[in-house]
């Protein structure tokens, strides 16, 4: 009889340590991974390699009796992931590491070296899932990460299993203390593993000062309504995003306005009213097909952002690498950066980065 060998993502955390004992328990012969990203932050956070993570790991393979093996990529993951998250906060867009790094990093490496070793798939615990060749919505949707996923093509989703994938959290907490795994308690973190104390503002501008880049994304500039008045003064567009109404610092009837726009151009922040944040299009770039774009889809429910509940949307084709979403419902501040990502149910069709949005009130402002 052949063996049916599987490379499993350990990253430490309760999730994939269930993913593996799912596919130990399906007859494959496993052997278990851990990508190194962090080496010098004790995050713990079950994703990103720390040491604690690492060991978490290798306890886990050491219970389920499965070899463990540790691949470092710290030195990728600043390049793809780290200096990109800066980069993109320094030019006011919004950032989606975790979409990069599945993108750039994770996916790709693991894929290749399940390849090289003659496995027949890869798993990982990511709360999705893979059946012939296409990408679907976890069944529990409120730990659902397709969104994070859509990059993977059909070629790839057929080498890939997301065991946890059919499960609610509980069940796989629930299964990791049946079989005694040390990482059935370990807690769960919503934030940027590489950010330190949760302050993503500090961090881009230590990083900015350190690469001697230019200042104007944390230096400061002009508080502007949307027709250009000034309001105010801020202390560094960094330290914004889009919908944000806090610490704007400004007096009045202003202080209840929201971000609608940065301009890193002119170092400003632009304000104006809750109803500017929404938006009635959006332009999205850098298009990944989970088909290979075989079909454009005319319409799809499409996810801004990843708790975002997905708005019908018409697709209206601006080039080979480029669409317009036009909404039914306007959207509530879609952020350049962030990625959109396109559902028919609980397939998904693919995803892409938004460029930009345009505000139901735009022509009101502007006098029209």
């Amino acid at each position: 009889m052949s063996r049916r060998l599987a490379v499993v993502a350990m990253s430490g955390g309760v999730d994939s340590s269930v993913a593996a004992a799912l596919m130990a328990e399906q007859g494959y012969e496993l052997a278990g991974v851990t990508l190194k990203l962090l080496p010098r932050l004790e995050t713990g956070f079950g994703c990103c390699g720390s040491p604690a993570d690492i060991d978490d790991a290798k306890r886990v393979a050491e219970r389920l009796g499965i070899r463990h093996y540790v691949m470092d990529l710290s030195a990728l993951f600043e390049d793809r992931v780290v200096a990109s998250f800066v980069r993109d906060y320094a030019s006011a867009r919004t950032p989606n590491p975790c979409v990069e790094c599945n993108r750039s990093v994770k996916f790709g490496h693991l894929l290749a070296l399940a390849r090289a070793w003659g496995a027949e798939v890869l798993a990982t615990g990511h709360y999705a899932r893979a059946e012939g060749g296409k990408l679907l919505r976890a069944r529990d949707e409120s730990k659902d990460q397709s969104y994070f996923l859509y990059q993977l093509r059909a070629e790839e989703l057929s080498s890939v299993r997301f065991p946890v994938g059919e499960l609610a959290k509980e069940d796989v907490r629930a299964k990791a203390r049946a079989l005694g795994l040390a990482t059935a308690d370990k807690p769960e973190s919503q934030e940027i593993c590489f950010v330190p104390n949760r302050d993503y503002r500090s961090f881009v501008r230590t990083r900015l000062g350190a690469e001697g880049a230019p200042s104007a994304a944390s230096a400061g500039g002009p508080v502007v309504d949307r027709e250009g008045r000034p309001l105010g003064r801020h202390a560094g567009y960094i330290g914004f995003t889009v919908g944000q109404r806090r610490g704007l610092g400004l007096s009045g009837g202003a202080a209840a306005s929201y971000v609608v726009a940065i301009k890193p151009e002119t170092s400003s922040v632009v304000v104006g009213p809750e109803e500017a944040l929404y938006a009635r299009s959006i332009d999205v770039k850098n298009l990944s097909w989970c088909d290979g774009g075989r079909v454009f889809p005319e319409r799809a429910w499409t996810r801004i952002r990843h708790r975002h509940g997905p708005a019908l949307a018409r697709l209206e084709r601006l080039g080979e690498d480029a669409l317009r979403a036009h909404f039914k419902e306007p959207q509530r501040a879609p952020a350049p950066g962030q990625a959109a990502v396109f559902y028919d149910g609980d397939l998904v069709l693919g995803g892409g980065t938004i460029e930009n949005a345009v505000s139901c009130v735009a022509k009101k402002d502007a006098g029209n």
